[in-house]
């Protein structure tokens, strides 16, 4: 039987920002793997293409990540695995799903993209998105959705890179150190976004998946400000040959051709 269970390797941080080092150091610090549960894809999982720049002109503090993917089989970093990265806007809407994000439950889906997008590991197992600070939305803590597919083919289509066949090896959530996000929360275009934030401690995810080790260690990019943007690094260690017991859920597949995931309940907008 597959190990279903998947590994983090993690920098064991205390502070918000890994001021000392730089982040790709700091974000592989840990000598050891650390056992981290899967956690749920949630309800706004749609295909997206092969892109670094997800932001499409979008509002928000421009926010540099680095996911690095570890074959924990051989304790080295994968190549060519496509990293799938999906996050709200700074005023919680998700693309695709923005009637849905506005509590619309009935409304069609749409066309919109911003913040989703895929990219494959280089030859280190690094993988760069150039995206924002995540905004957060009722119910959950901030955070963004991440899915690592092994034996990706790629494909154009009309001038669109885009990914068929493999497997999800890995579908998780990333998170952020709330007295981050309480300094971020002071800063437009966040300040529009007036509802009561939910901190980590208080998202059920968040403590289900062992969300604590899962914190995206940041950093400003060339200043002590957040008007330069800020940077932030982590390594997802996995079984290539394992297959996600998370990819789909709730719902179908929420791909191109696939049946839409249902609709969350009006108190919980999102996962």
């Amino acid at each position: 039987m597959l190990n279903k269970v998947f590994l983090i390797v993690l920098c064991a941080v205390s502070t918000i920002l890994c001021e000392q080092e730089p982040v790709r150091r700091c974000a592989r610090a840990a000598s050891s793997c650390i056992l981290a549960p899967e956690s749920t894809e949630g309800p706004y999982y749609w295909n997206s293409t092969i892109r670094r720049d997800i932001t499409e002109g979008k509002g928000g503090i421009r926010f540099r990540l680095a996911i690095t993917v570890l074959d924990t089989t051989t304790c080295k970093p994968l190549s060519k695995a496509l990293v799938d990265l999906w996050h709200c806007d700074a005023e919680g809407m998700y693309s695709h799903f923005i009637a849905a994000s506005l509590g619309q439950f009935g409304g069609a889906s749409d066309n919109s993209t911003f913040f989703r997008g895929q990219q494959v590991t280089d030859n280190q197992g690094v993988a760069y998105f150039d995206t924002i600070y995540p905004g957060w939305y009722r119910g959950r803590a901030t955070h963004m959705h991440v899915k690592v597919h092994v034996g990706s083919a790629l494909t154009t289509v009309g001038g669109a890179v885009y990914a068929k066949g493999g497997h999800v090896s890995f579908t998780g959530q990333i998170y952020f150190d709330d007295t981050l996000t309480d300094q971020v929360a002071k800063l437009s275009p966040y300040t529009s976004h007036t509802i009561r934030r939910t901190r980590n401690d208080e998202d059920g995810i968040f403590r289900g998946a062992k969300g604590s080790t899962t914190i995206v260690p940041v950093q400003f990019v060339s200043s002590n400000n957040f008007g330069g943007g800020v940077k932030g690094a982590i390594t997802l260690g996995i079984n290539p040959s394992a297959v996600s017991t998370e990819s789909g859920r709730p719902g179908g597949p929420g791909g191109p051709g696939g049946p839409r995931p249902p609709r969350p309940t009006a108190s919980v907008p999102g996962r």
